[in-house]
């Protein structure tokens, strides 16, 4: 389904006139929004170094962890609002955050649930005290040492290139609808 509709956002860049894709404000909003990808790409490579590989034997509580219970559906929300931004259309950065932040909430109360399952009186202990999606700054911190699992991790690699990746396409289909190259289909604001 993401990649769904992700595939869709691009094909609408591609198809829609978009009053802010060139004016200095859509080259801004553009240049924002690859910041938000780029933070979340970032974050996302780094909270998996805490949860890659032990996510299903244990209840993981450092790190990002400690100031929020899903910081990767957070992040993932931000290279959402950042596609959003970056495709220069309030249409689409609205769409793109309402339908994302749906969906994530809705895994997040799934995995609390798997979690609450698995792991019982200490995941509601852990509940209580770290909100879901608020994060609490004072409690993020790094620790001294980190045991990694390369082979696990790989696939967050992957992970990040494949935001950025999508950044590029988003480009690819700007330039083709502002290029004429694509055909102007409809006006989205």
């Amino acid at each position: 389904m993401t990649v769904a509709l992700l595939a869709a956002t691009v094909g609408l860049v591609a198809v829609a006139e978009r009053p802010l894709a060139g004016s200095l404000a859509g080259e801004l909003l553009m240049l924002l929004g690859l910041a938000c990808i780029v933070v979340a790409a970032l974050g996302r490579l780094w909270t998996s170094l805490f949860i890659a590989g032990f996510k299903d034997a244990q209840l993981v509580r450092r790190g990002p962890y400690a100031a929020l219970r899903h910081p990767l559906y957070l992040l993932s929300l931000l290279a959402m609002l950042g596609v959003g931004l970056a495709s220069r259309s309030l249409a689409l950065t609205c769409g793109m955050v309402t339908v994302f932040g749906v969906v994530y909430a809705r895994a997040a109360r799934r995995e609390d649930a798997w979690l609450r399952e698995t792991h019982g009186a200490g995941f509601e202990a852990y509940r209580r005290e770290v909100r879901a999606f608020l994060p609490r700054w004072s409690a993020l911190g790094a620790p001294e040492s980190l045991e990694i699992r390369p082979r696990v991790l790989a696939g967050a690699f992957l992970d990040a290139g494949s935001l950025l990746g999508l950044y590029a396409l988003l480009r690819l289909a700007d330039a083709l609808q502002r290029t004429g190259v694509t055909p102007t289909l409809l006006v989205l604001p």
